[in-house]
């Protein structure tokens, strides 16, 4: 039982994760205005969005590995 309850927290965490990458390398500008433009003074460079956007792209690679690494490594097994 307690394997599941952390197995389905660990998915929803990585869910959160996927999301919010996918959001960050899709739309940085749009994050950026919705989450931190209230503490900015001015407008960040074209290299802070493309930073935030490659972020974005490894935060979905990493959700990705961990949510399929199990089911990857059961298929590799047989």
């Amino acid at each position: 039982m307690f394997v599941n309850i952390v197995e389905v927290l660990v998915f929803v965490f990585c869910a959160v994760v996927f999301a919010a990458g996918l959001a960050e390398a899709l739309f940085p500008k749009w994050c950026w205005k919705t989450f931190e433009s209230w503490k900015a003074v001015k407008v960040p460079s074209k290299a802070y969005f493309l930073r935030r956007r490659i972020e974005g792209v490894l935060g979905v690679a990493l959700a990705s590995a961990i949510m399929l690494g199990p089911a990857l490594m059961a298929y590799f097994r047989q």
